[in-house]
C-alpha cells in the first residue's frame, strides 16, 4: 500500500505530481480562466507577439493562444485518459487470463501481443487512425489499441508469480472459482506496478495524441489541441512566429515530464529493492 507521506518525500514525485495537478486543474477551469474563445477570429490581431491582452500571442487567424492552450488541456488530458483506459480495459484481463491458464490460450492470447509490438508504436497509431478515420475518436482507439500489449505483457508476468502463491493453491484446493480468484486475489496484488504503468502510460498516450494530431489523424479543426497547434504554427516558425509552436510545445514537454516524474517516484516506493539501493 503507499504512503503518502513516503511518497511526498520525493522531490521529484512532488514536481509531477504537482505539474500533473496543474494541468488538470487548468484543464477543468479553462472556461473560466481563458480571456477569450479559443475559436474566436480576429484578423486585425493575427500574428501578434506575447503582450499584455494575449499573453501567449496570437495566432495566423487571431486566436488568443493562451485561450487554446488552456483548452487544448482538456482535449489532450482527456484523450490520454479515455486511451489508457481502453488499454487497462482490454489489456489487462487478456494479460491475466494467458497468466493463470497459460496453455494454448495464454500462448495464443501473448503472441497476439507480441504481434502488436512488433510494430513501432507510433507508427502502428498511424496506420490505426488512419484505417478508423481522422478525427477525435480514431485516435481515441488507435492510441488505445496500441498500449494494449503493454498492460497485458505486465498482467500476464504478474499473474504467473501471484498464482504460484500458497493463498492461491489453497483457494483453488477449495473449490474456489476461478474468476473470484482473479478478481480478489491475482489483481488486487499486481495493482502496484499496473498503477506504476498507468501513470507511465499516461504521459506516453499524451506524447502519441498530439503527435496523430500533428500529422492530422485527430482532432478537426477548428478543435483547440497541443499537437495540432504546433502544426499551425510550423510554417510560421522561420518568419520568427516562435510563439504559435514554443508555448504548446511546452505543454506537451511538460505534461509528459509530469507524468514520469510521478511514475518513477511510485515505482521507487512500490519497489523495496528500488528503495534500498537508494
Amino acid at each position: 500500500m503507499i504512503k503518502l507521506r513516503t511518497l511526498l518525500r520525493n522531490r521529484l514525485t512532488v514536481i509531477g505530481l504537482s505539474i500533473v495537478s496543474v494541468w488538470i486543474l487548468l484543464a477543468l477551469l479553462a472556461p473560466l480562466l481563458a480571456p477569450y474563445h479559443p475559436n474566436e477570429l480576429n484578423p486585425e490581431d493575427k500574428l501578434l507577439p506575447p503582450n499584455s491582452e494575449h499573453w501567449f500571442g496570437t495566432d495566423n487567424f487571431g486566436r488568443d493562444i493562451f485561450s487554446r492552450v488552456l483548452y487544448g488541456a482538456r482535449v489532450t488530458v482527456w484523450t490520454g485518459m479515455v486511451s489508457v483506459g481502453i488499454a487497462c480495459v482490454i489489456g489487462i484481463p487478456l494479460g491475466a487470463v494467458a497468466g493463470y491458464f497459460g496453455g494454448k490460450t495464454g500462448n495464443l492470447i501473448m503472441r497476439a501481443m507480441d504481434s502488436l509490438l512488433a510494430f513501432p508504436s507510433l507508427i502502428l497509431a498511424m496506420a490505426l487512425a488512419a484505417s478508423i478515420g481522422p478525427g477525435l475518436l480514431g485516435a481515441l482507439l488507435a492510441v488505445g489499441i496500441v498500449a494494449i500489449p503493454e498492460f497485458a505483457r505486465l498482467m500476464y508476468g504478474q499473474t504467473v508469480v501471484i498464482k504460484e502463491r500458497e493463498y492461491i493453491e489453497a483457494s483453488r484446493a477449495l473449490g474456489v472459482r476461478h474468476h473470484w480468484i482473479l478478481l480478489h486475489h491475482v489483481l488486487p496484488n499486481a495493482f502496484g506496478p499496473l498503477l506504476v504503468q498507468i501513470t507511465l502510460g499516461l504521459g506516453s498516450a499524451v506524447l502519441t495524441t498530439s503527435s496523430l494530431n500533428f500529422i492530422g489523424l485527430g482532432v478537426r479543426p477548428p478543435t483547440a489541441e497541443w499537437g495540432a497547434m504546433i502544426s499551425y504554427g510550423r510554417d510560421y516558425i522561420l518568419s520568427g512566429e516562435w510563439w504559435m509552436t514554443v508555448f504548446p510545445g511546452l505543454a506537451i514537454a511538460t505534461t509528459i515530464f509530469g507524468f514520469f516524474l510521478l511514475g518513477d517516484g511510485l515505482r521507487d516506493e512500490l519497489d523495496p529493492h528500488s528503495r534500498s539501493t537508494k
